[in-house]
């Protein structure tokens, strides 16, 4: 969560748009393999996020800030880029590499110690065989030697999170309804790695939980009450900011947390500290319920900072802010992204809770989260039937009884639209931005986050998001009007026009292939964007243009048959009344298979040469190219077959990546093991 003063708040926003990046030739989601003979280690458990957090002024990549994955109750960092698609809260299994320090400890058979969580210090007796065992087609398990060294490593202060060589599976958390319940709130003042000691007083930490326990209760008819179950001792973590799961999982393990259902852990940092450390105001996990227990931290000790981050951890995401430059209020998604001339303005939306913190009390959760959460009744809002024209009388949403927001369903898009009635009174006095209030129109964006359509589009973000009595807003496919008919103090009269039919599909974006492109990975069909949304999809697998037998899955495992060859899916959408239309995505290479693994032969010595001897490939390739590193690093002008070691590499580790290209065929890549440490 981002605190800024409400003085040119509008302004500041301007540098956080998300506008989605240009078309680009290949697919973030789809990646090469380098080779079969990667060290790697299987994960499954819970994969677990948090939002993004952006600074004062800094522009937002869309996708989770962090990730990790719960294994059999650690929390192991991984790379957030991989699993930017995943909602948290899934079931994955991811194949991650075994990092560096302990491939390089096994296979020069060294004891590998590792600073864990709470001061303590993890062992591991390591070989060489732990390495093969793990570069095999079937990677190494996490409960493995190699496997607990690689988490062990994951968690260890500065380390990287691990880097994700491929998404097996994911399996979304099932939608769970609100049960009724307290939360139950840990508290710690925590001071982060380079950080200086300001702990918060116990009543500045009572006064914070019972403030978001009065926010939670009034949004909720108080179904949902948060309470302090104890303020833990305080203490110094090895830990950054930028570790925020090493940091969480060091104090949960200080303080014997459990994290069981509806509980919280709240690191209170110092209020002040240097901008150099990174730590933003408040980060959350991401839950997927408001039933889900989660993590905290921040900076001091606002009520509305907490109340923010407590909702991340029951599942909400961010209240923005959507414009586009057309004539539309809105537009489809493609990718997971909205199109070039549209943008998403983080924290925009200044009459949610899930928006900026100001200077004043937020405002109440919108309708869309606070219907689908159960924590509106049900009788609030009602659904408006596609085919006609409904009048709709709208009660304002702080006034906590009768009809106080409406929804609808394109039956074209599949876009559900909510209204809603905001006025300047109760829980809604104060607007975070300035923006007006009045009669709202409101989406779900791409990524969970919630987005308030403007009804003037101009591209631009202002302060006149409210759709005023005469005025209409139109849905991008032209199916959903909403037009406000009237407003006062104590209701709003709004027309919403639902129409239907169609008799053919019209494609928004083309399908594609993710997944890591190798032999044995797992590549998956993206259906891209149809209209209207189709009832069901098939597939066809292609290599090189030709059907692949009995390929007819959404998934596609390729085999030794496929090394080096182009492959491509078609995907066939279809619906009742609907003609069934077929696209075929871009074509995908499969790099040249190292059957056998390239190796280094040689004596690891200063003076002597070494060679890459290239292995087995599969199609045979008709020429290689080399690169050598050193620790890691390409070694500047080392391009050749052989390598002669020179003062320089002594006490470091040599090893060649090989190339092997075959002209029509997508070229392959494979890195040897490492030399022993080089001796003079």
């Amino acid at each position: 969560m981002t605190h800024r003063p409400v003085v040119g708040a509008i302004a500041a926003c301007a540098a956080l748009a998300v506008a989605a990046p240009a078309a680009a030739t290949q697919s973030p989601s789809t990646v090469s393999s380098s080779s079969s003979a990667t060290p790697l280690v299987r994960l499954t458990g819970t994969l677990l996020t948090t939002a993004v957090e952006p600074a004062h002024g800094s522009t937002l990549t869309p996708g989770p800030a962090h990730a990790a994955v719960r294994v059999s109750g650690r929390l192991v960092p991984v790379d957030a880029g991989a699993v930017a698609d995943v909602p948290s809260g899934s079931r994955v299994t991811l194949d991650v590499r075994v990092p560096d320090p302990v491939v390089d400890a096994a296979e020069q058979g060294d004891r590998l110690r590792v600073p864990t969580l709470a001061g303590r210090t993890a062992t591991h007796d390591l070989g060489s065989a732990d390495v093969d065992a793990a570069s095999d087609d079937s990677p190494a398990t996490a409960g493995s030697d190699i496997g607990r060294a690689t988490t062990d490593q994951a968690i260890a202060p500065g380390s990287e999170p691990l880097a994700v060589e491929e998404v097996v599976s994911t399996r979304a958390a099932a939608a769970a309804a609100y049960t009724p319940a307290t939360r139950e709130v840990t508290v710690v003042n925590v001071v982060p790695r380079g950080g200086t000691a300001d702990p918060a007083t116990s009543a500045e930490i009572s006064s914070m939980v019972s403030g978001t326990d009065a926010f939670w209760r009034a949004n909720s008819r108080s179904t949902l009450k948060v309470s302090l179950a104890r303020v833990a001792p305080s203490f110094r973590s090895s830990y950054g900011c930028d570790e925020p799961w090493k940091m969480w999982q060091d104090a949960a393990a200080r303080l014997g947390w459990p994290g069981s259902s509806d509980t919280t852990l709240v690191l209170v940092l110092p209020e002040r500290l240097p901008e150099s450390l990174g730590c933003g105001y408040g980060l959350g996990s991401l839950g997927e319920s408001p039933n889900s227990s989660g993590y905290v931290y921040g900076m001091g000790t606002a009520v509305d900072l907490l109340a923010h981050e407590i909702g991340h951890n029951m599942s909400l995401d961010h209240a923005d802010v959507l414009t586009c430059e057309t004539r539309a209020q809105d537009a489809a998604v493609s990718r997971g992204r909205w199109p070039s001339r549209c943008s998403e303005w983080e924290y925009a939306d200044g009459q949610d809770i899930m928006s900026l913190d100001g200077e004043g009390p937020s405002g109440m959760l919108s309708t869309p989260r606070a219907w689908q959460l159960g924590l509106l009744e049900r009788s609030a809002v009602t659904s408006v039937p596609s085919g006609r024209t409904t009048r709709v009388t709208l009660r304002p949403l702080a006034g906590r009884t009768g009809v106080r927001g409406a929804t609808v369903v394109s039956s074209y898009s599949g876009a559900r639209y909510w209204v809603e009635y905001r006025t300047p009174a109760g829980r809604d006095r104060y607007n975070t931005l300035g923006q007006r209030t009045g009669v709202r129109v409101l989406r779900m964006g791409p990524s969970g986050t919630t987005v308030l359509l403007d009804p003037t589009p101009t591209g631009d973000m202002d302060d006149e998001l409210r759709l005023t009595a005469g005025r209409t807003l139109r849905s991008y496919d032209g199916r959903i009007r909403v037009t406000t008919v009237s407003t006062s103090s104590t209701a709003a009269v709004v027309d919403i026009t639902a129409s239907s039919s169609a008799t053919s599909f019209s494609r928004v974006s083309a399908p594609w292939v993710a997944g890591t492109r190798g032999v044995g990975r797992t590549l998956t069909a993206r259906d891209g964007g149809w209209l209207p949304v189709p009832a069901s999809y098939t597939y066809r697998w292609y290599r090189g243009g030709s059907p692949i037998s009995s390929a007819t899955g959404r998934t596609y495992r390729p085999t030794t048959a496929d090394a080096g060859r182009y492959l491509s899916v078609r995907v066939i959408a279809s619906g009742p009344g609907l003609l069934a239309t077929s696209r075929t995505s871009a074509a995908v290479g499969i790099p040249i298979y190292a059957t056998t693994r390239p190796s280094v032969a040689g004596n690891p010595r200063v003076g002597r040469t070494l060679e890459a001897r290239v292995g087995r490939w599969t199609p045979s390739p008709t020429s290689y190219a080399y690169r050598w590193y050193r620790d890691g690093r390409a070694i500047s002008g080392a391009t050749g077959k052989t390598y002669r070691v020179t003062s320089v590499d002594a006490g470091h580790r040599l090893r060649a990546v090989v190339t092997a290209r075959r002209s029509g065929y997508s070229t392959g890549s494979t890195s040897t093991s490492s030399t022993a440490a080089v001796t003079r």
